[in-house]
C-alpha cells in the first residue's frame, strides 16, 4: 500500500470529499482518511427521502460542476426553489424573494446529502492518483519541517505535504492538536422529518419565525417537504414525545397551516444546536476547514455552504504544479475565511436572537426592517 501522497484529507463527507477531489483534478497525489464505511448506498428513485437534506447554493452548485459531479446530481432527485417566504408570528410583515428578481433561474437547490456525497464519492474512486483509507480514525498526529504524518486505528502510517482536516465539528485533527475551540450552545434542538402537506409547495422555501424558534419547510422533488424545527431546548423535547398526529396538528399550527393541513411525516430525528469557530485553523501543515473549522445556525441554511465556500477559495489559490504547502499563502486563506465566516456565525446568532424577542418596540421595530426589505428592489 502506498504511504507517501502530496496531500491527506480527513474525513470524506460533502466538504471532505469535495476537497480531495478538487486536489486530485490539479494533478496531486491524495489519501483520504474516514472514520465510517464509504461503500456507497444503492440508491433508488422511489427510496424515501434521506432526512439530512441541504439547500445547495448557486455558487456551491458552481463549485460541484467545476467538479464534475453536478450534472448526476440532476439526473437524479433534487428540487430547485424559485421563491422563499419569511414571516414572523408576531407582527403582520412578510418578506418575499423570487429568483427572477435577480434574473437567475432559481435560489438554490435542496438535495439529500448521501446522494451529492456519493456522486462525489463516485468521481474520487475513478481516479489513480487517490486513495481512499476507510473505516479508520486517526490516532496521532506528527509534524515535521518538511512533512505531517498520521497514524491510524488500524496502525497504519501516512504522510504528505499538507493535511486537510474536514472531519466535521468533533474534529479528532483540532483535539490531537490541541487547537482551542471557542463556541457556544443555542440552548435549541432542531427536529427534522419529511412531511406530507394538503397543498403543493410551489417550489418555495418557508421560513417562520416564532419566539422559540424557527421553522422552515424547504421543497421536496417528489412533492413532500423537508421540515427544521429549531425550538428552545424543553420545548423541542415535549415535541418529539408527541405521536404522529399530534406532532402534524402542532406542526401545522406552528407554520400557521400556509400549505394546508401537514397530513403525513416520516421520522423524526432530534440534534442539539450550538455554534463553535476554531482560533486557529493553520497548525503547522494542517489546515481545518468546514465544520471542523466553523459551525453555525442552521436557520439560514448556509452550514454547508459555508464548507464549500472553503474548497472554492482553496481552488483559487492553487494552480497546477504549484507546491502543497505554501505557508503564507494558507495563513492568507485563514486570514479570509475566518473572518467571512466568523462575520457570518455572528450575524446568524444576532438573526436568531433579534427573530426571538417579544418586545413590543423590538416587534415594530422588527417589521418596519421587514417591510424595508421587502418593498426595496436594490436590497
Amino acid at each position: 500500500m502506498k504511504n507517501t501522497f502530496d496531500i491527506i484529507v480527513l474525513g470524506a463527507g460533502m466538504v471532505g470529499a469535495s476537497t480531495a477531489l478538487m486536489f486530485a483534478r490539479k494533478g496531486y497525489s491524495v489519501a483520504i482518511v474516514e472514520r465510517q464505511s464509504t461503500a456507497p448506498e444503492s440508491f433508488q428513485l422511489n427510496d424515501e427521502m434521506d432526512l439530512r437534506q441541504s439547500a445547495i447554493s448557486p455558487a456551491s452548485q458552481r463549485l460541484m460542476n467545476d467538479l464534475g459531479v453536478w450534472t448526476s446530481v440532476q439526473k437524479q432527485r433534487c428540487c430547485d426553489y424559485q421563491k422563499m417566504t419569511v414571516w414572523h408570528e408576531s407582527g403582520g410583515a412578510e418578506m418575499n424573494f423570487a429568483s427572477e428578481q435577480i434574473g437567475a433561474s432559481h435560489l438554490g437547490t435542496i438535495v439529500e446529502n448521501r446522494l451529492l456525497q456519493g456522486a462525489l464519492l463516485q468521481q474520487l474512486t475513478a481516479l489513480s492518483n487517490v486513495d481512499l483509507i476507510d473505516g479508520q480514525a486517526i490516532t496521532e498526529i506528527h509534524q515535521y519541517e518538511n512533512k505531517v504524518e498520521v497514524v491510524t486505528s488500524k496502525n497504519i502510517t501516512l504522510e504528505a505535504g499538507l493535511l486537510i482536516a474536514a472531519d466535521g465539528r468533533d474534529s479528532t485533527a483540532s483535539r490531537l492538536l490541541n487547537i482551542p475551540v471557542t463556541g457556544g450552545s443555542y440552548a435549541q434542538t432542531a427536529i427534522v422529518a419529511n412531511v406530507i402537506t394538503e397543498r403543493p409547495h410551489q417550489n418555495t422555501a418557508w421560513q417562520r419565525f416564532l419566539s422559540t424558534g424557527p421553522v422552515a419547510f424547504l421543497p421536496l422533488s417528489n412533492g413532500q417537504c423537508s421540515i427544521v424545527w429549531s425550538a428552545d431546548s424543553e420545548r423541542a423535547t415535549a415535541l418529539m414525545r408527541l405521536d404522529e398526529k399530534q406532532f402534524q396538528r402542532q406542526l401545522t399550527e406552528a407554520f400557521e397551516s400556509r400549505l394546508g393541513k401537514v397530513v403525513g411525516t416520516s421520522q423524526r430525528a432530534a440534534f442539539p444546536l450550538n455554534w463553535h469557530s476554531a482560533d486557529r485553523w493553520l497548525e503547522g501543515r494542517v489546515l481545518l476547514i468546514g465544520d471542523a473549522a466553523h459551525g453555525v445556525h442552521p436557520l439560514a441554511g448556509q452550514g454547508v455552504n459555508l464548507g464549500f465556500g472553503d474548497v472554492a477559495l482553496l481552488d483559487a489559490f492553487y494552480t497546477q504544479n504549484q507546491p502543497i504547502y505554501c505557508k503564507k499563502s494558507l495563513r492568507k486563506f485563514e486570514r479570509q475565511r475566518k473572518a467571512e465566516t466568523v462575520a457570518a456565525t455572528h450575524l446568524f446568532s444576532a438573526l436568531k436572537t433579534l427573530y426571538a424577542q417579544q418586545n413590543p418596540l423590538f416587534c415594530l421595530a422588527r417589521d418596519l426592517g421587514m417591510s424595508v426589505v421587502e418593498n426595496s428592489q436594490f436590497i
